[in-house]
């Protein structure tokens, strides 16, 4: 059973249609870069598949129980939040559980021998137990793990961190969540190289399916298995990388500029015969 299906799926922004009746199939395990001229409408499908817009027209199906985690090219935040507890969302339990095992934990690093201590080391002491029967250490291993690799401070807030800095909780958020299917809109943008090559790594290794938007040629070579080409509202597939769409269609292209030949060679017998005609007639 596909992952996610769109049918004939429309939208358009007043007269200008961006998605006209297009269909894409997605599989389990499939890592899929959406390309396309700027202002196609990349991102406008990314947010019809993850829910946050709805088409004119048309289907989106997801398989029963599947789970989307989406990273925006602007992401959005909720307000008062560290970079640590932005990241754990979305982890059901095991989130709160973190969240205040840290804030106690900072508490009491913060008042050593204070009067409050033993309630404190109390309070750390059933948490433990409590992350231990959740899998919660398992997790904030990931999280720490994540947040290291794109070198992001735990404790700060998201609303003081730079533009850039921002768009990589949001990746780490969604990469922690572990969803089936992950939607990535320009995911190298702000990231190092050697970010750029954890995070392709983390892909390669990634169970789920991927649908991803960038610029970003060789990104696309090491990571996609499927290419899919929005052109004039219209999906079209391509198997394999970057490098596999390129060759592919650079033979389309030369086939199409064939059969563009012959069709005007074919106008401009055409309009000969058209222009002998009305001759003729005239000489009569």
């Amino acid at each position: 059973m596909p992952l996610l299906q769109l049918s004939d799926v429309s939208l358009a922004y007043g007269h200008v249609p961006l998605l006209d009746r297009a269909g894409l199939v997605i599989e389990p395990g499939e890592r899929v870069g959406l390309i396309g001229r700027n202002g196609t409408g990349k991102s406008s499908l990314l947010r019809i598949v993850a829910g946050e817009a709805r088409p004119d027209d048309g289907t989106v199906s997801l398989a029963p129980g599947a789970r989307v985690a989406s990273v925006a090219q602007e992401p959005a935040f909720a307000a008062g939040r560290s970079v640590f507890e932005t990241v754990a969302e979305g982890l059901g339990e095991a989130t709160r559980l973190l969240v205040q095992y840290h804030e106690t934990a900072h508490a009491l690093a913060a008042h050593p021998g204070g009067a409050a201590e033993q309630a404190l080391m109390a309070r750390l002491h059933a948490l433990q137990e409590s992350l231990e029967a959740a899998g919660g250490w398992t997790l904030e291993h990931r999280i720490e793990a994540t947040l290291t690799r794109l070198a992001l401070p735990a404790d700060a807030q998201v609303a003081e961190l730079s533009g850039g800095l921002r768009k990589r909780v949001a990746l780490a958020r969604a990469l922690v969540a572990g969803p089936e299917l992950l939607l990535l809109d320009e995911p190298t943008n702000h990231l190092d190289i050697g970010a750029i090559e954890w995070l392709e790594e983390t892909l390669l290794a990634f169970p789920g399916a991927v649908l991803l938007v960038t610029h970003d040629r060789r990104f696309l070579d090491r990571v996609a298995t499927r290419i899919v080409e929005l052109d004039r509202g219209r999906l079209a597939d391509f198997p394999g990388n970057y490098a596999a769409y390129e060759a592919r269609k650079a033979v389309l292209l030369a086939n199409e500029a064939v059969e563009n030949r012959k069709a005007d060679k074919l106008l401009a017998q055409e309009e000969a015969w058209i222009r002998k005609g009305v001759e003729a007639r005239r000489t009569r």
